[in-house]
């Protein structure tokens, strides 16, 4: 039995598509890497450039793949499917643009995406200003989230790419309900248990009672208060000790404001543990929580230690 009403039960296949990511990047050797360590049991197909996974079996077709793969939760190996290098787009673009079409026709149940440039995106023509705007718009959901996942700390961004100077307009109660709400009631529906959340301060000292802000009193904890009544939540916590206690409170997630509030604490905690996840689409979606690192791509050195927890949660969630 599920938690909340809203989280019901999606029906998914239990193939995840492993996307290659930019090809100058550290994408295809954290890929490969992850391939070689990992002890999964889930059938994988990476999308990419075969030339750099030349020991993979080849398919023409998601259909391709053995009927025991797409009908059953048994180990089936890994294979690759092949996408030429376009003309006019980036070839990242298009590795996800196939898997995010797999996924929406239920051929496979996850997505684990290796990083991509946003630039080259933008430039390339690409409508998209990296993963999240783009599967949340092609899946046509009304709400989504960007949630970090660690085994020990985890945070959901309440407004992500946005300049510093607009984040302040979008604080807001009914925002902040809608959000919250969302948050908890998606990571119920995968995880299958309640969590407490923990929301950060905006404001140093979290406001200080008004006097370094009134965020905090005139929206932040009029909401906290509301939903008191629903689940377990606490706060607003000065921002500098909010995963200080999430880090002491078992199954938490913080609720961070702004992009760099969560993520310089989440990735100096977690820098080769961390997990990207996207909340709210009809497939799995997960990734590491770095960057292309362009300046030691191709040099052997990349740690693949986030892009293996990435395909362990997406194969935990797959699964359930």
């Amino acid at each position: 039995m599920l938690l909340r009403k809203r989280a019901t039960k999606i029906e998914r296949s239990h193939i995840i598509a492993v996307t290659m990511g930019d090809p100058k990047g550290v994408g295809p050797e954290v890929v490969l890497k992850s391939l070689e360590q990992r002890d999964l049991q889930s059938p994988m197909v990476v999308v990419g450039n075969k030339d750099f996974f030349p020991g993979l079996r080849l398919i023409r077709s998601i259909d391709d793949l053995p009927l025991s793969m797409q009908n059953s939760r048994d180990p089936a190996g890994i294979f690759l499917y092949h996408v030429d290098d376009p003309v006019s787009t980036d070839p990242s673009y298009l590795y996800v643009k196939t898997a995010v079409h797999w996924a929406l026709e239920k051929k496979i149940g996850a997505i684990v995406t290796a990083p991509v440039s946003k630039e080259k995106w933008l430039n390339s023509g690409v409508p998209f200003k990296g993963h999240t705007g783009m599967l949340a718009q092609t899946a046509g959901v009304a709400e989504h989230c960007m949630f970090f996942w660690s085994d020990n700390t985890k945070t959901a961004l309440f407004t992500v790419h946005i300049p510093l100077k607009e984040v302040f307009q979008h604080i807001k109660k009914d925002k902040i309900l809608r959000f919250i709400r969302f948050t908890v009631g998606e990571l119920e529906r995968l995880f299958k248990k309640p969590f407490t959340v923990l929301v950060a301060g905006l404001n140093p000292h979290a406001g200080e009672n008004g006097f370094l802000g009134r965020e905090e009193t005139d929206e932040i904890i009029p909401a906290i208060q509301e939903l008191k009544r629903e689940m377990n939540i606490e706060g607003p916590f000065p921002p500098d000790i909010v995963f200080i206690k999430a880090r002491e409170t078992t199954d938490s997630f913080v609720v961070s404001w702004y992009h760099d509030q969560g993520l310089i604490a989440f990735k100096l905690l977690n820098i080769h543990s961390g997990v990207n996840m996207t909340l709210g689409l009809p497939y799995i979606r997960t990734s590491p929580d770095h960057g292309t690192a362009y300046d030691i791509a191709g040099k052997g050195i990349a740690n693949p230690s986030s892009m293996i927890e990435a395909l362990k949660l997406a194969e935990q969630l797959v699964r359930r």
